[in-house]
């Protein structure tokens, strides 16, 4: 606790020296967080009057609105249920293979560097130049390969609709790899080479020194990645818009592209269905993050 003595000129210099560095970030959480969320929840229960162009207070109206519309309308179906999909698919794949990365880097093995620039490289190249790329891949060069080969003429894996879902959750776990690699190779780093060293003289091999050291080491990072994936469940749009702009099938939408295209062409009159929508959403993940991140602090490995 910062303790001021208002009659010593230093110790009073150093408060208010204080105070002018801490008051721009406080006043930007307070408008940019606090301002707008609260403003966001209020305008759940509101209505917009085109007449005035003003809002009024309406109650829980919007929200019987939005779930009557979610019960009913199935593209509210196919989204809840490919989000869930492309969380599993994408959180459990991708962690797995970050993991394995991450070690293969930690352990100095063949190529390192050269893994660790081409898995981070999706990351800094613009996702429409991905997009684009990976587009023409899966829909043009391969199935000309393949007719090239002998093979029948076929549709591109983007194109064909027994393939776009896999092709999406692919793209979406490629690009994945880099910042995970890279915050799990980083807390990996950071571990004594004396623990595996031990390890190793004790007779551990490979698969002992990573899940009885290692990955008790890093769990701390591990278990982050991995909340911030459950509470992005229903942000995460698998790359729609930048595939399909507001045109995607709505068989293939999650609840991240939905609320992405409503928001994207919203009138003042629908921002508050938006607000009634993002706090029932709130409402079902927040306890689900939550029971995850402590079921996970109770099962995972200590690292003591």
């Amino acid at each position: 606790m910062l303790k001021v003595d208002f009659k010593n000129r230093r110790s009073r210099n150093q408060f208010i020296f204080y105070s002018a560095m801490i008051a721009l970030p406080l006043v930007q959480v307070l408008i940019f967080y606090f301002g707008v969320n609260i403003n966001s929840i209020l305008l759940a229960f509101k209505d917009y009057d085109r007449t005035t162009n003003t809002y009024t207070w309406v109650g829980f109206d919007h929200f019987t609105k939005v779930i009557t519309e979610m019960f009913s309308d199935v593209t509210w179906a196919f989204a809840f249920k490919n989000s869930f999909i492309a969380w599993i698919t994408s959180s459990s794949i991708s962690m797995v293979l970050a993991l394995f990365f991450s070690y293969f880097i930690f352990k100095k093995g063949l190529f390192r560097n050269f893994f660790r620039v081409m898995l981070y490289l999706p990351s800094i190249i613009s996702g429409i130049v991905m997009v684009i790329l990976f587009r023409n891949l899966v829909d043009s060069f391969i199935p000309a390969v393949v007719v090239r080969l002998g093979g029948e003429e076929m549709l591109g894996l983007l194109s064909n609709h027994n393939t776009t879902m896999f092709m999406l959750i692919f793209y979406n776990i490629l690009m994945s790899f880099g910042t995970n690699v890279l915050l799990l190779s980083g807390a990996m780093s950071s571990i004594s080479t004396s623990i595996t060293e031990a390890a190793q003289i004790d007779g551990a091999n490979r698969w002992r020194e990573f899940w009885s050291i290692v990955f008790p080491q890093i769990f701390p990072t591990f278990l982050t990645i991995f909340v911030i994936s459950v509470a992005n469940l229903f942000a995460n749009q698998l790359s729609l818009f930048s595939f399909y702009g507001s045109h995607g099938d709505p068989q293939f939408s999650t609840v991240g592209y939905i609320l992405y295209k409503r928001t994207l062409a919203a009138s003042y009159a629908e921002y508050p269905d938006l607000a009634a929508i993002g706090i029932i959403l709130t409402l079902i993940i927040v306890p689900i993050t939550l029971g995850i991140r402590k079921l996970l602090e109770k099962v995972g490995p200590s690292n003591e």
